[in-house]
Formats: C-alpha cells, sequence, structure tokens
C-alpha cells in the first residue's frame, strides 16, 4: 500500500502536529535539524515542506520559498543549460 497524502505517511499525531505550524517556524525547524544534523527531524520537516508545495504553480513555490523571479538572461540561460527542465 502507496501513501498519498502527509497524513497517511506520517501516521502518529504527535508527528503531524510538530511540523504543522507557521511557515517561517517550518523553515527555521528545516534549518535547525540540517544544522545540528538531526535526520530524522529533517526529513519530517522537508516532508512538510513538500506537502505544503504539492500541487502549487511554479509561481506561488517561488512566492513561498521567497525566491526572486528570474531576470531574462537568467531564464535564457536556464533554459540553454537545462533543456530537460523545459521540455513538456
Amino acid at each position: 500500500m502507496e501513501a498519498d497524502s502527509f497524513d497517511e505517511i506520517v501516521t502518529q499525531e504527535f508527528y503531524r502536529d510538530f511540523v504543522t505550524v507557521e511557515q517561517p517556524l517550518l523553515f527555521q525547524l528545516v534549518q535547525a535539524a540540517n544544522f545540528m544534523n538531526i535526520q530524522p527531524l529533517l526529513d519530517l520537516a522537508c516532508l512538510q515542506v513538500a506537502n505544503i508545495l504539492m500541487g502549487k504553480s511554479a509561481e506561488d513555490i517561488r512566492s513561498i520559498l521567497n525566491i526572486p523571479k528570474m531576470t531574462p538572461e537568467e531564464e535564457e540561460k536556464a533554459r540553454r543549460e537545462h533543456r530537460w527542465i523545459f521540455e513538456a
């Protein structure tokens, strides 16, 4: 049986609740777990981030992750260097 949702993957309520926080705090949790090398916590927090990003548009993801929009020159370079990303 393959799990499709965060709640199906993380079956213990305590762990689900632990990472169900405001996004800035969640991103700080990811950074802290990474810095302190706490792999289970990093995995759990990253899973929650992935859950938040699932189904979002590229523009929404860019906004959530605070990624600046590429300049036309940067986008052209990215399209040249990483063609496979832009093939649809």
